[in-house]
């Protein structure tokens, strides 16, 4: 069967009267008086509950009465088809290992019973296990394997040779061969269409237009997407129609034509806001990536931004890092364009004040009335002014955007490094990650602070920059202000940002240090922090753990923290050292001189 098939076929399935609270026989299928039967449709009615309601413990519990009936019987196909079962419950389970071991089981029982349309059956179950887990090389093996028991049996039902095409056609279209996929996916549809399976043959025209559209042949690949249109309007049969229009847009826009891909789109959003059964997060999410594709490809990045927030709403995986860069570069480039705009706009102004001076220098010149013409001057130079500070005013608002956007972003950076670290098992790897997340705050404070400010734009103030980040690091390491001695002493009120940031770091690295290394067999943990301003910039944050020393500080190796230190603080252009003065106490000294490059 094919995976478009098993889809609706899952749709198909919502709405059956089987949910129970146990693994209880329905009384209509614990009457039914032959043994075999009775065990078959049991056995039927726990794959359904697995695949249904998800109700896997009620699943077992009905296996294994069916298994328990033909521990009497002793039937061999019984416990074949048993063993199938319980393989759709483990793939339902999504415990592919345990899937695989019950459906080999379960070939070989029906291949002692000389069954071949259920070895076929058990073949195309174990190819679709491993193409479920990218095992391309064993799902074709699979999937040949069944079609040479076609080949020897001409008998069997022509269906099921269709659906052992359309696997061939899937596998080889996973593994980028298209031409392939669309060999076998044609002799799948001629061989539904000799079988007189309509819904099939639309089946497989739908995967083949979309083979189609990824070799570039797409105006075959619209003909076949018109063909399953024409029949879903003609049967009402509103699950393929929709599918439909979800994937013809992309084809649409391969052949340029925008305007018709948008009224399709729209078509899609419009049947699943209509029709309740077809509001699936799949589908809508789909949906609106066709819109943020269709946007972006047309250079119309505000509906596109979006839209692709609404398909990252509706999507499964919202760790998914390159959604969130995605919309970080939608973002980005919106922001860019405005700015670019604004920019722009304010050059054409200066440019048009430019050349109104210079003809009111000429014309000035010529007056004869020099006192009316310095008036005039005058009372023009006195309306630039206004222009110029309100402009003033626009740039100071746009920088602090500028810094609210870098903060927002580093934020965003932040809570997906930490979502991340929750998710990793290696202790060391989620430890890293986590102090990445920690610089990432550390200056992410250093531009919240900027743009909280009403009238510094480039230089932060130190005090409260060391303050907040100090105590932010104590309360995450597990300190507290009652039991903890904190000097924290800035005479150095203001740094600029371009300083700031590279200390901010070097700050952050010694105190997680500190608080993570120095105080474990410390009865009164203590910590200084200073930054003074006496001929130069000198930083010095002081412990009283059991210290380290500059030699020890110089070995080779180390932690990348420690080189991270060390680079930042030749960056700064400054000096450092490290000793061991009753704990470990870091100084870096920047130069006046230094500073003033800086500036």
């Amino acid at each position: 069967m094919n995976k478009l098939s098993l889809l609706f076929l899952g749709f198909l399935w919502i709405g059956t009267s089987l949910v129970s609270t146990q693994a209880q026989v329905p009384d209509s299928l614990a009457a039914i008086p032959d043994d075999s039967v009775r065990a078959l449709a049991i056995g039927k009615l726990s794959v359904d509950m697995a695949f249904e309601k998800r109700e896997f413990a009620i699943a077992d519990g009905l296996l294994a009465q069916a298994r328990m009936i033909n521990s009497t019987l002793q039937s061999e196909f019984v416990e074949a088809r048993l063993l199938r079962d319980a393989g759709i419950i483990e793939q339902a389970r999504e415990d592919n290992p345990a899937a695989i071991r019950y459906l080999q089981k379960a070939y070989e029982g029906f291949k002692k019973v000389k069954s071949p349309k259920m070895q076929v059956d058990a073949l195309t179950r174990l190819e679709q296990v491993y193409f479920s887990e990218d095992e391309l090389e064993l799902a074709e093996k699979y999937a040949l394997q069944a079609l040479d028991i076609f080949q020897q049996n001409p008998s069997l039902p022509v269906g099921m040779l269709g659906d052992c095409y359309n696997e061939l056609s899937n596998i080889y279209g996973k593994g980028g061969d298209q031409p392939k996929s669309l060999k076998y996916i044609n002799l799948a549809r001629t061989t539904y269409q000799k079988a007189g399976e309509e819904q099939s043959v639309q089946t497989a025209n739908f995967n083949s237009a979309i083979v189609l559209r990824k070799m570039g042949r797409f105006k075959e690949s619209l003909a076949r997407f018109k063909e399953v249109e024409s029949y879903a309007i003609r049967t009402k049969n509103d699950y393929y129609l929709v599918f439909v229009y979800m994937n013809l847009p992309k084809t649409l826009m391969e052949l340029g034509d925008y305007a018709e891909a948008l009224r399709v789109n729209n078509k899609a959003l419009k049947m699943t806001r209509s029709d309740k059964s077809l509001n699936e997060f799949s589908f809508l999410k789909d949906i609106h990536g066709n819109f943020h594709e269709l946007y972006a490809a047309q250079n119309e990045y505000k509906p596109a931004y979006e839209h692709y927030k609404l398909a990252v709403q509706y999507s499964d995986s919202l760790t998914d890092l390159e959604k969130k860069r995605e919309i970080a570069r939608l973002e980005t480039q919106f922001s860019t364009r405005q700015k670019e705009e604004k920019i722009e706009q304010l050059g054409d102004e200066n440019q048009a004040k430019q050349q109104q001076l210079l003809i009111l220098a000429g014309f000035l010149a010529g007056m004869a009335a020099l006192l009316i013409g310095l008036v005039w001057q005058y009372l023009r130079l006195q309306r630039s002014k206004a222009t110029i500070s309100a402009q003033s005013e626009q740039l100071k608002l746009l920088m602090k955007e500028l810094h609210h956007r870098v903060k927002n972003n580093l934020a965003i950076v932040s809570s997906l490094l930490k979502l991340q670290s929750n998710r990793i098992e290696d202790e060391s790897a989620a430890k890293a990650v986590r102090e990445g997340q920690q610089r990432v705050e550390a200056m992410s404070l250093i531009h919240q602070r900027l743009y909280q400010t009403d009238d510094r734009l480039t230089s932060i103030n130190m005090r409260e920059y060391v303050v907040d980040l100090t105590e932010n690091l104590m309360l995450a390491y597990g300190y507290s202000l009652d039991n903890f001695d904190l000097r924290i002493d800035i005479e150095q009120e203001e740094l600029d940002v371009d300083l700031a940031i590279p200390v901010g770091l070097i700050l952050n690295e010694l105190l997680t240090n500190s608080f993570k290394y120095a105080y474990n067999q410390v009865q009164t943990p203590m910590l200084s922090v200073s930054l003074t301003g006496t001929q130069g910039v000198t930083l010095e944050i002081k412990d009283n753990g059991p210290g380290i020393n500059e030699l020890q500080w110089k070995q080779k190796g180390g932690s990348f923290g420690k080189r991270l230190i060390k680079n930042l603080s030749e960056q700064t252009g400054g000096e450092y050292q490290i000793c061991a003065d009753n704990g470990t106490c870091y100084k870096l000294h920047i130069a006046e001189q230094t500073l003033r490059r800086v500036a």
